[in-house]
């Protein structure tokens, strides 16, 4: 059964001997749950965000006008799963969208009557807030290119940044992560090296009983990628043919 974050809490401030220590366990809880997020992908923080292209947006964030962007991403956005993780659909059709880099979006030619099919997307990760004059504090968002035609629903399947426990050393939820062991023992190990304990480096080590250890034995069958083989993928920019440059083989009608 897995533990809640208070027990957590007990456990690892047992076992580092620093009962005194529960306020700063707590707040180190949240800080091992976030750095988990920002590190590895999990499938339990996988969420899917939805929006419908803009043509008429005229926002002119740099070269971006005539519908490009930018398109707001939710705030707990750390990055798309993978290359194929952004998609928009038309009568029943998906495109997916190849991520580039903001350099090359910057680069791209947007003039008036150029509006198509998107197939290029970049995601700026810290936009400028123009209200409080150029403080980057708003969430994530997106641009793509070719400015779209018409609008077509998106959707974006990303990694997100859990949110945080309310008060772990006294909460009654469980931590989204399931591998308590782990959490038990990276806690005790951070604790440790707030008071000095000779112990610290073995609990956050990479032995059988290190919370590193622990870490890499779950992270080899975590989630459910064990009985499919991984695919090496190749930047559709730079090998094959772009989509829109194939010959149409979906009969929907056009």
């Amino acid at each position: 059964m897995a533990l809640t974050s208070a027990q957590i809490v007990t456990l690892a401030c047992q076992i580092a001997k620093a009962p005194g220590y529960t306020s700063q366990a707590g707040q180190m809880l949240n800080m091992i749950l976030a750095d988990l997020c920002q590190t590895y992908d999990f499938e339990v923080a996988k969420r899917l965000y939805s929006f419908n292209f803009n043509p008429g947006l005229q926002a002119l964030v740099g070269p971006s006008i005539y519908g490009s962007g930018p398109y707001p991403l939710p705030a707990d956005f750390l990055r798309c799963v993978d290359d194929a993780a952004v998609w928009w659909t038309l009568l029943g059709v998906t495109y997916f969208l190849t991520p580039i880099d903001l350099s090359e979006f910057d680069a791209a030619v947007q003039q008036a009557g150029m509006q198509s099919y998107p197939y290029w997307m970049a995601i700026d990760m810290s936009p400028l807030d123009s209200a409080q004059q150029g403080v980057a504090n708003s969430p994530p968002v997106a641009y793509v290119y070719s400015p779209p035609s018409g609008a077509y629903p998106v959707f974006v399947r990303y990694q997100c940044q859990m949110p945080d426990i309310t008060t772990p050393e006294t909460s009654n939820v469980v931590p989204w992560f399931p591998n308590s062991t782990y959490l038990k023992s990276r806690l005790a190990g951070e604790i440790m090296q707030l008071t000095d304990d000779e112990r610290a480096e073995a609990f956050l080590g990479e032995g059988p009983a290190g919370a590193q250890g622990i870490l890499t034995r779950y992270l080899k069958l975590k989630d459910n990628q064990s009985n499919r083989a991984s695919t090496v993928k190749l930047d559709k920019r730079r090998f094959g043919r772009r989509f829109s440059t194939l010959k149409n083989t979906k009969t929907v009608g056009w």
